[in-house]
């Protein structure tokens, strides 16, 4: 049984199945969320985004975007080990997620991977197709572009989503059947 109090003050049980998402986060009912998954404060979740706790439970902060056929699994070996991704996070569309964390402000291009043996750090920016597969844990504002994954580090962080945020949380209820919020008592 893993137990964990997440920033909004929801209190996280994964003895059963459960998904957990905060009243300000938006999430549209044809994304899968499987497992025991939370969803923090203003974090937008798009169709056919894919969020399966295969594994173990799956922490996801506030103000992120989750992007269509984004998939975000925790395959951990270890099955208590909780996959906790930060906040203020873009994970655009067909991006691969199995790293146990993902800190803050970073930016995971279309259709990037980040195996289990990764961690990303705060104010990274994984290019499009790029992929992380050592087992490492990136250092802050690293860059992967290109074909064969070069690296450099940015002189500072990627921008902040908000005005990104503040249409799609406007924009996807006006197409959109949302998931209702749910947390545990």
């Amino acid at each position: 049984m893993v137990e964990k109090t997440l920033p909004q003050g929801v209190f996280f049980n994964c003895l059963i199945s459960s998904v957990e998402i905060h009243p300000t986060a938006i999430v549209c009912r044809e994304a899968t969320l499987e497992g025991c998954v939370s969803i923090g404060a203003g974090t937008v979740v798009h169709p056919f985004a894919i969020i399966r706790a295969t594994n173990g439970p799956i922490i996801i902060g506030e103000n992120n975007i989750i992007e269509d056929r984004s998939l975000i699994e925790n395959i951990l070996e270890d099955g208590d080990k909780v996959m906790e991704i930060g906040n203020q996070n873009i994970i655009e569309v067909g991006a691969i997620i199995h790293a146990p964390s993902i800190g803050n402000n970073n930016v995971l291009h279309v259709q990037c991977e980040v195996s289990p043996n990764s961690c990303v750090s705060n104010g990274c920016s994984i290019g499009v197709r790029c992929k992380l597969f050592a087992k490492e844990t990136l250092p802050e504002r690293t860059v992967i572009y290109g074909k064969f994954n070069e690296r450099r580090v940015a002189h500072v962080d990627p921008p902040v989503p908000q005005g990104q945020l503040e249409v799609l949380r406007r924009l996807l209820p006006s197409y959109h059947y949302l998931q209702k919020s749910k947390a545990a008592a």
